[in-house]
């Protein structure tokens, strides 16, 4: 008697990407940070790596280390690492995102005192590791992360500088940053880019990245497509969950430059979290980038040489936003029900 034949066997789920968050929180970042919370089946924060940027790393780092408590992930190390640009005046969008960084809404300080983070990472006073930031990226190189960096690129540019080989390391590298035809600091330059142009430029004209893994880089032409209303922003609030509640409040002290101009407000830096999981929403072309160092009104311009035959990067020139931003409130919803144990 011939047997019956067996069941299929169900392929494995494949496992989460480890990726490391380059951050200065700033309330985009924020929403970055809880958007990559929500997806554990695709992606695990293995570090996150504060910088100067949107205000100065005191707040910047400790805001990381409220967000990992926030979105329950309090094994997750969190290291400082630079306080200011390679070599120019520091900068900060204190204006943009509240003095505090965070749209002047105070999270909960659930990370004081000593702990130990994932992997044996000794932690000191509010819950920082004790390496520092650039010291722990290029120790997540060598595992093979990929890397996230939405703000001033000075961590990933010293790391560099230290460690040129590290960029081969990267799985792959994500960054919000620059503008092709538009800047928001002034006409041609984007603040992470403005912020450090001499870092900029160390990261994105290397030529140390493998050409199957070059940076990916999300400008600020890409993330203004998807804007987030004030609408989308009050239904967020009335779901009533503690994260998405809280993710409101900052968005609702989030005074973006598109907000007048275009009705909404850019979550810039939770696009770059995006792709890592849902790269099918963008459109990206291969270019050849160039980072503008000199004194004067093109400084920090990033320039985009989409003929060359030699790209560098590549650019995300699209995003499906109807999709992205109905899937931003999915998962941020989810977050919710994961952390009450719903």
């Amino acid at each position: 008697m011939t047997p019956p034949p067996s069941a299929p066997h169900a392929m494995p789920a494949a496992a989460p990407t480890d990726i490391v968050i380059d951050c200065d929180p700033g309330i985009d970042d924020a929403i970055a940070i809880l958007l990559a919370a929500a997806c554990p089946q695709q992606v695990r924060i293995s570090a996150l790596t504060a910088t100067h940027g949107n205000v100065g790393l005191a707040l910047t780092a400790r805001n990381a280390c409220r967000l990992r408590s926030l979105a329950g992930l309090p094994e997750v190390p969190v290291h400082a690492g630079c306080p200011r640009p390679l070599t120019a005046p520091v900068h900060d969008a204190a204006h943009i995102h509240g003095g505090n960084g965070l749209g002047g809404v105070e999270l909960a300080d659930g990370d004081d005192g000593h702990a130990e983070g994932r992997g044996g990472h000794a932690e000191g006073r509010g819950g920082l590791a004790e390496a520092h930031g650039v010291d722990a990226l290029i120790a997540e190189a060598q595992r093979g992360r990929t890397l996230v960096a939405v703000g001033p690129l000075t961590n990933v540019a010293v790391t560099l500088i230290k460690r040129p080989e590290t960029a081969a390391r990267w799985r792959r590298l994500v960054i919000m940053g620059g503008g092709v035809e538009k800047g928001n600091v002034t006409p041609q330059a984007e603040f992470n880019v403005f912020t450090d142009p001499e870092a900029a430029r160390t990261v994105l004209t290397t030529t140390e990245w493998p050409v199957a893994a070059r940076p990916v880089l999300f400008p600020l032409d890409t993330t203004h497509q998807a804007l987030l209303s004030p609408d989308w922003i009050a239904d967020l609030a009335a779901t009533g969950g503690k994260v998405c509640r809280i993710a409101a409040a900052m968005l609702g002290g989030y005074d973006t430059p598109s907000t007048a101009a275009q009705g909404g407000k850019a979550v810039h830096d939770a696009m770059a979290v995006a792709w890592t999981i849902r790269p099918e929403l963008f459109e990206t072309r291969a270019a050849r980038i160039d980072v503008v160092t000199d004194s004067g009104a093109a400084r920090g311009r990033t320039v985009a040489d989409f003929v060359s035959i030699e790209p560098t990067a590549d650019i995300v020139t699209g995003v499906d936003a109807p999709a992205f931003i109905q899937w931003l409130k999915e998962r941020l919803a989810s977050l919710d029900a994961a952390l009450s144990g719903g």
